[in-house]
């Protein structure tokens, strides 16, 4: 067989550093960001790691070669390791076989989109839409925005809370960057853990529903402050970009850190919900799901896709519940006028 070539040797290089990456990254749901910074950002990058050796196998497949095997071998793990790069459909499990059921519908609205000059009112209209759909009973709703007093219905319960004010054109607005729980059953307990250096936050509530008691969270983790292009963050200074990301996943750790053990006190069961500003690979993700079931992963189907950058599929938003709950049905849903899909499960228990 004829070697590979100078430029069969490169491709193969480069390919190696691809599948040298991927393999790095099962480890990452070990190590804590608080230890390992920087090496936690690869958890941003499975994605495109995988892309990259998918591209690899059918290049060394088309030429014939056996270096397929490296990446093709790699995947294989990556699948075996994680279990949520994409999910198969199942059928729904019945209500009718429980005495207790909770659809909560999880949703990062982007400030319902009132500080980007577009129209709100469009905005509030298809959130409504939404909502009147698929009829949850608890919306949780990170990037929460009242500066035009948007119109919820339905629900005569609900938590808001907000920590930072906004100025627009010199002009002191209503309250910037908040987040919501509504709920159509009563809230008897509520409070925000109000993180510091963070404009993002985390909620709790304490829901009565059929004389049980539930606590619901609703996880906004500290976001990394960029833009989803690429070509923006290249025009970027790397050396900040990279500090900055650095102590993002370092403080989303401490802030995991804190909500767990808030819930660890709790007695009642809990769910959470959220925007985690990180992926299924990170983590922060294994140390939430570690006495918790994902919605996703019981009944999603697909690539569960809640974020995009660049073209790229990132599923960011979760929607977690303790092994109290059986995850009746899960949705992605398409229809946004955010950056984020809103996702949707039903719990039901007995």
């Amino acid at each position: 067989m004829k070697s590979i070539g100078a430029f069969g040797k490169f491709v193969f290089f480069l390919n190696s550093i691809a599948a040298v990456l991927l393999l790095l990254t099962f480890a990452l749901p070990y190590i804590s960001p608080e230890n390992f910074p920087t090496v936690s950002i690869l958890s941003l990058l499975v994605s495109p790691l995988l892309f990259a050796n998918v591209i690899f196998v059918v290049y060394w497949i088309i030429r014939m070669r056996k270096k397929f095997m490296l990446s093709a071998v790699i995947i294989v793990l990556a699948f075996l390791q994680f279990n949520s790069f994409y999910k198969f459909s199942s059928d729904a499990i019945s209500e009718e076989n429980y005495k207790h059921t909770l659809k909560v519908l999880s949703y990062n609205v982007h400030l319902f989109n009132s500080y980007h000059f577009k129209d709100f009112d469009a905005s509030e209209k298809k959130f409504n839409e939404i909502v009147k759909a698929y009829q949850p009973d608890i919306l949780s709703l990170q990037e929460y925005s009242d500066a035009d007093d948007p119109k919820i219905v339905g629900y005569p319960y609900k938590y808001v809370h907000f920590k930072t004010k906004a100025v627009r054109n010199g002009v002191n607005l209503k309250y910037y960057l908040g987040h919501a729980i509504y709920s159509k059953y009563p809230i008897i307990n509520k409070g925000a853990f109000d993180f510091e250096n963070a404009i993002n936050n985390t909620l709790f509530v304490d829901i009565v529903k059929d004389k049980d008691t539930v606590r619901v969270y609703n996880l906004h983790l500290k976001s990394f402050g960029i833009s989803p292009s690429i070509s923006k963050l290249q025009e970027g200074d790397k050396k900040k970009l990279l500090g900055r990301m650095s102590q993002s996943f370092k403080d989303q750790a401490i802030q995991v850190s804190a909500i767990l053990d808030h819930k660890n006190k709790s007695n009642y069961p809990s769910i959470i919900t959220g925007d985690f500003n990180n992926t299924a690979f990170s983590y922060v993700y294994n140390e939430l799901t570690e006495d918790m079931n994902d919605a996703y992963i019981e009944q999603g189907s697909g690539l569960g896709t809640t974020y995009s950058f660049d073209g790229f599929p990132f599923r960011i938003d979760f929607i977690l519940a303790e092994k109290y709950f059986d995850i009746l049905s899960f949705t992605t849903i398409k229809e946004t006028f955010s950056d984020h899909h809103p996702i949707l499960s039903t719990l039901g228990w007995n």
